[in-house]
């Protein structure tokens, strides 16, 4: 996707702190990461403990949300010092976000989430299209039907590699939808007083679009909020054009 502007000699706050989602790994933004070199910015982006090229941790430890935070902590400690800087992330690295927020608001000049993590996560409204635990239930049954067609070495191999690799994340999965965990994000919400974006994905049927706009909404004062039409809980990999349209509007707006 071609930038219109150029933003390079606008650029105020150049460094962005990507923090990426459970399962995931830095390297799932890195065409953002290209889009914005080209521009200027110095994309930070990392594997959280147990993720990516980290995933044999596992072996040795249980993460909880708090090794996430204190990984987080000690990297921009680390790397960025007293140097203002965006801080951004995608679902539970959004959640991840909004918690280090109120450690280093001092550096902060902005936030960005991507179906974030939050306590809105646990408010789904079925009046207004979010996903019910029927919808899930056909959603399992579906994936159960196709995996079934495989055939027994291909569902030994799907087996195995959902032992080896997903069921580890188990622990931090139950972890980060606890009470604890989401008020931990909440009273980073309610200290945030910068310019923040908030992109969801229209069809997401992890994070609700509805309920998380209307829990940001009532408690960031200056929020803007794009939704990606036709995406799910990765915006920047199912509406790639939308994504950076929205990631540019806000950078442009914010670095006047």
């Amino acid at each position: 996707m071609e930038q219109e502007n150029n933003l390079t000699s606008q650029i105020l706050t150049k460094d962005i702190v990507f923090i990426h989602g459970i399962t995931s790994s830095g390297d799932s933004h890195i065409e953002l990461c290209k889009h914005l070199t080209k521009q200027g910015y110095i994309f930070h982006h990392f594997d959280l403990p147990g993720h990516g090229s980290k995933l044999w941790e596992w072996n040795e430890h249980k993460f909880i949300f708090d090794d996430m935070l204190k990984f987080v902590d000690k990297y921009i400690k680390d790397n960025l010092q007293n140097k203002p800087f965006i801080i951004m992330g995608h679902s539970m690295g959004g959640g991840i976000t909004l918690s280090t927020y109120p450690k280093f608001k001092e550096q902060i000049a902005a936030i960005i989430l991507e179906c974030p993590l939050s306590p809105a996560a646990t408010n789904r409204s079925e009046e207004n299209g979010e996903y019910t635990p029927t919808d899930v239930s056909r959603k399992t049954i579906k994936r159960a039907k196709h995996i079934a067609k495989l055939g027994w070495p291909k569902l030994m191999d799907a087996v195995r590699k959902w032992l080896g690799k997903d069921r580890c994340f188990i622990p931090l999965l139950a972890d980060i939808t606890k009470s604890e965990a989401l008020e931990k994000i909440n009273e980073g919400v309610k200290q945030v007083t910068v310019p923040t974006l908030l992109i969801v994905g229209e069809k997401d049927s992890v994070i609700p679009p509805l309920a998380t706009s209307d829990y940001f909404g009532k408690n960031i004062r200056e929020l803007t909020i794009n939704k990606a039409i036709g995406s799910g809980h990765n915006p920047f990999r199912d509406t790639p054009d939308q994504f950076y349209k929205f990631i540019d509007g806000f950078l442009n707006k914010i670095n006047k």
